[in-house]
């Protein structure tokens, strides 16, 4: 039993630190994944639509330094969400999902919709590279990803 309490603890603290680099206001909150971006410098619009199993389109192109505003809508029959990040931090929010399905989340890398919803995330892109986007919901997680590449200026 006190592994399981050391287990669960080490996900609740890698997801509190991971939250703590993503509140809007905080003007030291870049991290590698990008920030949440200022409307005022939306550069363009890309429509994403969640169907149940997969995200419509999965490969997504944008430059360093661009602030893109997502437009998700979910296609589905079930609740879904969009989270932005890295593969590794992804699968403990994924994790820490199945094993509390109930607990509200509200990280500014994250959208959640009902069947038929759509809402936006305007996101900067900061650094160059690969970055992921998933629906962590516990039997989602597994076929609903998709990259986002990010081509230096």
């Amino acid at each position: 039993m006190s592994k399981f309490c050391l287990i669960i603890s080490l996900v609740m603290l890698a997801l509190i630190s991971t939250n703590s680099f993503s509140s809007a206001g905080d003007s030291n909150n870049e991290v590698e994944i990008g920030k949440p971006g200022d409307p005022s410098k939306v550069s363009r619009t890309i429509k994403l639509t969640q169907v149940d199993n997969m995200f419509l389109p999965a490969e997504i192109a944008v430059s360093e330094g661009e602030t893109i505003r997502f437009v998700i809508k979910n296609g589905g029959n079930k609740k879904h969400e969009m989270i932005i990040g890295s593969m590794p931090d992804l699968k403990k929010i994924a994790s820490a999902r199945r094993n509390f399905p109930d607990k509200d989340h509200a990280e500014a890398n994250l959208v959640q919709l009902e069947p038929g919803e759509q809402k936006e995330l305007i996101w900067q892109f900061t650094s160059a590279g690969t970055i992921d986007f998933a629906c962590p919901l516990p039997g989602h997680f597994k076929k609903m990803r998709g990259k986002i590449t990010v081509e230096k200026k």
